[in-house]
Parts: structure tokens; C-alpha cells; sequence
């Protein structure tokens, strides 16, 4: 079945939401975030400059970059580090995510119903990247995402059909019931209609078809995003024990639906409930919005870790084998991932991946005004070990080089196999002073390293290193490559005035 199948909805309708005035619509902001996040080629230059026009976003990203749920190695003190220090792929799904969350709160809907869906959709979002992290998925802002707008086709359809609406609407039954009313009343629900919605403002593919089988993950299969669509249906589920804990049997939903749609194991869903309770008031600061009180969110996990102990979990234990191979499956797509980044040999970045983090950390450098360091380190004498002692051992000290390369740079800087015995080294926001002093080290840590061959040989190597630094605000350059050739040009004063020193590129 293809996509315009599934979102084909009964006429009127259709026809209320396409005419109708009053629907959520996008801010100029997000219309843009929306376009870079079906760019293939964006960077993160281009994401900090969207954002920083509008100031309260900048705010929140600042913000959650910094916060314990998003806690990285280093904090953020502008929103160009934020970006850098959330990665490219999350800071984008999360500034989607905040540009978006305003549809649901500026809703010309009635005031109860918008309160009720938007504390669903703060819920569920957090529920599901918790689901996300429990089952071993990667992608758990895009699930964010995809379980915070899962509810926005209520909007939707209150703002295109309110009277009909407000009948089905008012006595705030809980979800399924609500699903119930809709498909009676108007031949199709709202995850229908959200999905429709997000067709028209051109979301990314995942988060329309996440929407679409929220309530049903099975509509979405043959598009290989059952998956994803499980995680919000739970969500859901655990969104609904939350906003509405007195609705009946709904703990008992979020085990049977967990169970039913991932396979999740006793100690994990009980983990997924604590992990929401916790994560819900750093989510309503951030959000500037009250969930659900911290005592009540403390009693439904108490209640549902009483559920969950008293069940037979048989069926459970029955798919964890279905479980494990997810989990294995999504370790080798990332141990693949991680190859083609690697050099072969010796596991340092290599020359395709060096290329292009060189072109992300020049454009950063360039729109941000702040220095770039790029060293070129090469072997000295190197085809005389390989002609005396044979290749395995050279390659055994090119090993041990890029190891000893490695643990002397900073998180963040880079070492990559630019070829043969040749090593790049790039240092972001490093200027000259500290980058002579990296480079140093790292030659002096070569000379100091100890080769011991098979036959008992000992071998010492050492490097010659050329060095260039760019600050964009004394000079400009032609581009990355630039720097890599002045670097070479550097590296060759080194090797004429006597090899194991470093030496600097001065334009002439």
C-alpha cells in the first residue's frame, strides 16, 4: 500500500482541514528547520544559523544541551557549541522538535482539550526516547520527536470540524476512547489526520509515518518503520498512565502493549516508567510547563512496578530472543557504520572520513570566527624499516603510532591516516601557541614509543611535523584543502632543516 493510500481520508474530511483557517501552522523558523532536515547535504553551520534567529530556540537548545538528560563531556556556552556538543543529528531533531512543540501549545482549540494533548505529547516524547535507550535504538530524539507530535491530528480536527469535535471531546475519556468516537463519527482517527497534516508541511518521512501507525504500528510494516511506530504506540500508552492515571486498567495496557509491541522485559519497562518520572521535571522546565506533580508521578511508577512484579511475564521472556537479535542487529549496523570511517589498519579516521569532518571543522571555523589547527605528521625514514625489517612490521609501528597519536589529543580534535606513514591531525579552535605545544607532545611521543618486533628487534621511529593555523579573523583561505598544502609545504621545511621537529607554515 503506498503513502497516498494510507493518508487518503473520507472526504468531508479532507476537505474541512484543507479550507480550514484556523489549523497549527509552521513558523517561518521551522519551515526552514524542516527543509534542512531533508537536506542531505546540510551542515551544522546552517542549523546554528537558523536557530539563532530566533531567539527563544537558541535559548532552549542552549539549555538542553547543558541539562542533565542531554549530559555530554563538555558543556555549551554559545549555541555554536551546543550544536557541536548534541551532534548535528540531534540538534536538528531537537530544534524540530521545539519549533514544532509550539503548534501544539498555540492552538485555537479549547484550552482543556490543547492542556490534555500537550501534556500527552511531553509524556509520550520523553517515554519513547526512554523506550529507545532500553531497546538499544540510536534515534532516540527522532522518537522524540515522532511520539511529541503523535497527538496533533486532535488539534487538527477540533480546528477543522469544532462542533463535532467538541461533542466527541468533552468528557476527556482517555484515548481510546477517543480513537473509538472518531472513527464513528468522522470514518477515520487522528493519527489519520496528523499524518495527513504533516504531509502537507513536508515533515521528514519517519516522523509521518511514526504518526500514522501510532495506533496501529502494523498500517506502517511494509515501510520499514514498524519499529519506530511501536515505540510511540507504547508511548502512548505510558503518556496515557501519566496525564490520565485514573483511566481504567491503564498500567495494565502499557504492559500488555509494551509486551506485545518490542518485547520488553520486566526490569526494562519498570526502568522505562522510573526513567520517565525522573526525566519529566527537567522536561516541563525546559518546555516551561507542569506534567504532572513529582509526588503523583512517583506513586504510578510505585503502582506499576506493584503490576509488573505480581504478572506472569512467560510471554515476555518468549520474544526476548526477537529482542536480542534487534539489539544485535543494531550493534553490527553501527559497528559497520563506524568502518567506513576507520582507517583498516590502524583505526584511526580515515582519509574519506578525515576530508570530511576537515570540511565540517573549516565551515564551523569560518561562520564562527575561531581558530583551525591542522598538523601533518609524517614517519621519518619509514621505507627503510619496511625494506630491512618487511612490511607486517612497518605496519605494526604504524599501528602503534596512530595509537600513541590518539591518546595524546583532546575529545573533539582529530587524527586520521592521510596515507602510507602520513598522519593529519586537526586541532578546532587551537591557535599557535597551543597548537605548537600539541604538536610537540605528540612528536616527542613518538620518538618515545618502543617497536618491538617478532624476532626480538627493538625499533624507535620519529616524525617530522608541519603545521598551519587558520584564524578567519586575520586571514581567509581558498578552503580546507588549502590548509592540508600548507601544512605539506610546512612539513617539508621539517624534513630539509633535519627531520623529528616541528615546523610552522608563514605565508611569505
Amino acid at each position: 500500500m503506498q503513502d497516498k493510500d494510507k493518508l487518503t481520508l473520507p472526504p468531508t474530511v479532507r476537505d474541512a482541514l484543507t479550507y480550514c483557517p484556523t489549523l497549527p501552522t509552521l513558523s517561518s523558523v521551522a519551515v526552514q528547520i524542516v527543509e534542512l532536515a531533508r537536506d542531505p547535504e546540510a551542515d551544522p553551520a546552517q542549523l546554528t544559523r537558523i536557530i539563532s534567529r530566533d531567539p527563544a530556540l537558541a535559548s532552549r537548545v542552549l539549555r538542553v544541551s547543558n541539562s542533565s538528560i542531554y549530559a555530554r563531556r563538555r558543556s555549551a556556552d554559545n549555541l555554536h557549541q551546543a550544536v557541536s556538543v548534541l551532534g548535528f543529528n540531534a540538534a536538528i531533531t531537537l530544534a524540530l522538535s521545539f519549533s514544532l512543540a509550539d503548534c501544539l501549545r498555540i492552538s485555537s482549540g479549547a484550552a482543556q482539550l490543547t492542556d490534555y494533548v500537550w501534556r500527552r505529547a511531553l509524556a509520550g516524547a520523553v517515554a519513547c526516547r526512554q523506550l529507545g535507550h532500553q531497546l538499544g535504538r540510536s534515534d532516540g530524539e527522532e522518537l522524540f520527536l515522532a511520539a511529541l507530535l503523535q497527538d496533533i491530528g486532535i488539534l487538527a480536527l477540533h480546528a477543522a470540524l469544532p462542533e463535532a469535535y467538541a461533542e466527541i471531546a468533552g468528557d476527556q475519556s482517555g484515548h481510546d476512547t477517543l480513537i473509538e468516537r472518531e472513527l464513528a463519527t468522522f470514518g477515520c482517527d487522528h493519527s489519520q489526520a496528523g499524518a495527513w497534516l504533516m504531509r502537507q508541511w513536508q515533515i521528514p518521512n519517519y516522523v509521518v509515518l511514526a504518526t500514522l501507525g501510532s495506533h496501529n504500528p502494523a498500517v506502517v510494516e511494509p515501510d520499514g518503520q514498524y519499529c519506530a511506530a511501536a515505540c510511540v504506540a507504547v508511548a502512548s500508552r505510558i503518556a496515557e498512565v501519566f496525564v490520565n492515571p485514573e483511566g481504567a486498567g491503564a498500567t495494565e495496557d502499557v504492559i500488555v502493549e509494551a509486551n506485545r509491541r518490542t518485547g520488553l522485559g520486566q526490569d526494562q519497562l519498570g526502568a522505562v516508567l522510573e526513567g520517565v518520572s525522573n526525566e519529566i521535571p527537567e522536561i516541563a522546565q525546559i518546555f516551561d510547563t507542569e506534567i504532572v506533580s513529582a509526588a503523583l508521578a512517583a506513586g504510578i511508577v510505585d503502582q506499576a512496578r506493584e503490576v509488573l512484579i505480581a504478572r506472569n511475564l512467560d510471554l515476555i521472556r518468549e520474544v526476548s530472543t526477537k529482542h536480542r537479535q534487534a539489539e544485535e542487529f543494531e550493534r553490527h549496523s553501527q559497528q559497520w557504520q563506524d568502518t567506513a570511517q576507520r582507517d583498516g589498519l590502524t583505526g584511526v579516521s580515515n582519509r574519506w572520513h578525515l576530508d570530511q569532518r576537515l570540511e565540517a571543522e573549516f565551515a564551523l571555523a569560518e561562520d564562527n570566527g575561531w581558530p583551525l589547527a591542522v598538523g601533518f605528521l609524517d614517519l621519518d625514514y619509514f621505507k627503510a624499516i619496511n625494506d630491512v625489517h618487511g612490511h607486517p612490521v612497518g605496519d605494526q609501528v604504524l599501528i602503534q603510532t596512530a595509537n600513541v597519536l590518539q591518546s595524546h589529543v583532546r575529545d573533539g580534535d582529530l587524527v586520521g591516516r592521510y596515507g602510507g606513514e602520513e598522519f593529519v591531525i586537526v586541532l578546532p579552535g587551537a591557535l599557535e601557541e597551543h597548537a605548537h605545544h600539541v604538536m610537540e607532545r605528540l612528536r616527542a611521543a613518538v620518538e618515545a614509543q618502543v617497536c618491538e618486533t617478532d624476532n626480538g628487534a627493538t625499533l624507535r621511529v620519529t616524525a617530522s611535523v608541519g603545521v598551519t593555523v587558520y584564524n578567519p579573523s586575520t586571514c581567509r583561505h581558498e578552503g580546507p584543502s588549502s590548509l592540508v598544502r600548507e601544512a605539506d609545504r610546512a612539513l617539508y621545511d621539517a624534513k630539509e632543516r633535519g627531520r623529528n621537529r616541528v615546523e610552522f607554515f608563514h605565508a611569505s
